[in-house]
């Protein structure tokens, strides 16, 4: 999974959602040093609640094999703790 800054995200948008949507390559934006938000293929056959919970659970579970090897991995793995805790609520 690719990590990217916002201002290179901006600045390369068209190439980003090119690799997106072709090679279904998922990018995780960063903003002062901190994951923000992520962009992901869009897969309309999985729009159901069970299937977009599994998928957020092995998006978490790519980005903490990614954690291991960020220079922020303990900020990271704090917040893949948090959002694991609010899904694991609904």
């Amino acid at each position: 999974m690719k990590t990217m800054t916002a201002m290179q995200v901006r600045r390369h948008f068209g190439e980003v959602m090119d690799n997106v949507r072709l090679r279904s390559e998922s990018v995780i934006l960063e903003r002062a040093g901190k994951p923000i938000a992520m962009i992901v293929p869009y897969m309309p056959e999985n729009h159901t609640p069970a299937n977009l919970k599994a998928s957020r659970k092995k998006i978490l579970e790519d980005m903490a094999g990614t954690s291991r090897q960020h220079p922020r991995a303990k900020d990271l793995a704090q917040w893949l703790d948090y959002e694991r805790a609010s899904w694991a609520e609904k």
